[in-house]
């Protein structure tokens, strides 16, 4: 069943088709591999201290979105960014816009493979295919490259996870949701991969058509029986794709939950700080106030980046990753941005708090979620050792976060609802908080859970 009329989120914005808000258009930028230079990186701040209000939103998607865009600003703002190419017409499609790659791919000396030139394949055959421009606009695909910052958290509609075979790298292909409920579609090689995916965007779109009530993503057709069984024979035409093929018997089907204490990819905190890849270099991973930089913030990641002679990769977890470098480099990095208000580690309390952009960015939030957020953001630390301890939504919608969380307050009519272990939308525990009461009702939680982990042999709460 799709959501209440007051409850669905707008459509995807682009930069060619922006979306409004309560602070004026937000105009996404869609960069192809998530591998930004300093050179673009200084252009987008220009553009949006130009031509918007001068704050740009990292996404979930692994994109930037510059805010407060006028319908008078839109042209020069799309000029100004075509020169840097960041106006493909191409990259206006969900199917070639939406793929989300590992964000370390072609650098990581664990990955199974360098997925990049596969990644390419794939973007190009779904945009070269005009059938597919019917997908919905929050169609999403994701490749993992079995490596260390896996992509296991993002939820997608088309998911490949690289596996270690007996020919060469092969794929898991599962649909519609993130890792762990996401369902098992069957392995492809890695040649197979662009077609498969061609393939099972096709599928969806015969069934979506066949069905009473129109589903908005995967997730809403595979847990019927009969689409699942027709999805995994729309691979059976695809040379050795159907199920597990006799020639990948040998793939290590079990990586995916052997590999789980190696990877770093379970949200934005662990991503942040200095991360070693080799002997020599690793990447430092740096986050903004959730996930929104200031123009004169991407300003000063670029010169840092260009004097080191480093690159910036995006993830889905808001963070930017600054690979390249060593640990003295690092350092001498971490310092020079955290003078400048971003995020330099994963113990930083910001990163336990997932808010939407509240008022007066967002029409539908009474709240100012994100100033709140920064008030309630140490005790939100302390109730979750490492991830999202507490969520702030404006409104039952839940933007910020889809998943269940162990406190989160939705603003109504300019106070709080508490909900315990559950999503905006679900039933409150308490109602009608302001934020001071809020905080009470935090720190209460937190001296709870404190007594119940001293009674625990290692007395440690989360």
């Amino acid at each position: 069943m799709s959501a209440p009329a007051e409850l669905r989120r707008g459509w995807c914005p682009s930069l060619l088709r922006p979306m409004p808000s309560g602070d004026g258009l937000l105009a996404r930028i869609a960069i192809p591999g998530g591998i930004v230079s300093a050179e673009l990186l200084r252009g987008v701040a220009s553009g949006a201290r130009r031509f918007g209000n001068g704050f740009v939103d990292l996404t979930q998607r692994g994109n930037l979105q510059i805010r407060g865009v006028s319908e008078a600003t839109l042209p020069a703002l799309i000029d100004a960014l075509a020169g840097l190419g960041l106006t493909d017409p191409a990259g206006e499609t969900g199917a070639s816009r939406d793929i989300l790659a590992s964000p370390l791919a072609g650098i990581d000396p664990s990955a199974v493979c360098d997925i990049r030139p596969i990644v390419a394949a794939l973007r190009e055959r779904l945009a070269c295919d005009e059938a597919l421009r019917a997908l919905p606009a929050k169609f999403c695909l994701t490749v993992d490259d079995g490596g260390r910052l896996g992509l296991d958290d993002v939820r997608a509609d088309i998911r490949f996870t690289a596996l270690r075979g007996s020919v060469g790298p092969a794929f898991a292909v599962t649909l519609g949701g993130a890792a762990h409920d996401a369902v098992a579609c069957g392995v492809c090689a890695a040649a197979d991969l662009a077609e498969v995916a061609a393939a099972l965007a096709h599928a969806f779109l015969g069934l979506r058509q066949e069905s009473e009530v129109l589903p908005g993503r995967m997730r809403d057709l595979v847990r019927r029986p009969d689409a699942a069984a027709l999805l995994r024979a729309t691979l059976a035409p695809i040379p050795g794709t159907a199920g597990v093929p006799p020639a990948l018997e040998t793939a290590d089907l079990a990586c995916a939950s052997e590999r789980k204490g190696d990877r770093d990819g379970r949200g934005p905190s662990a991503s942040i700080g200095f991360h070693r890849l080799d002997a020599a270099t690793g990447y430092l991973g740096i986050g903004a106030t959730f996930g929104r930089l200031t123009a004169d913030q991407l300003d000063v990641v670029a010169e840092g980046v260009e004097e080191v002679g480093a690159e910036i990769r995006l993830t889905p977890w808001r963070a930017l990753l600054i690979a390249g470098i060593d640990a003295g480099t690092a350092t001498w990095l971490r310092a020079r941005f955290a003078r400048h208000g971003l995020i330099t580690t994963a113990r930083d309390p910001r990163l336990a708090v997932a808010a939407c952009p509240g008022r007066p960015a967002c029409a539908r939030s009474t709240v100012a979620t994100r100033e709140d957020a920064l008030v309630l953001a140490p005790l939100a630390r302390q109730l979750a050792c490492a991830g999202i301890g507490l969520h702030l939504s404006g409104c039952l919608k839940g933007c910020a976060r889809g998943e269940a969380t162990r406190v989160i307050l939705v603003g109504r009519e300019g106070r709080y609802d508490l909900v315990l272990d559950g999503r905006a939308g679900d039933a409150p525990s308490r109602a009608g908080l302001s934020l001071e009461a809020a905080k009470a009702a935090l720190a209460q939680l937190v001296s709870a859970e404190a007594a119940q982990a001293a009674t625990r042999p290692h007395g440690r709460m989360g």
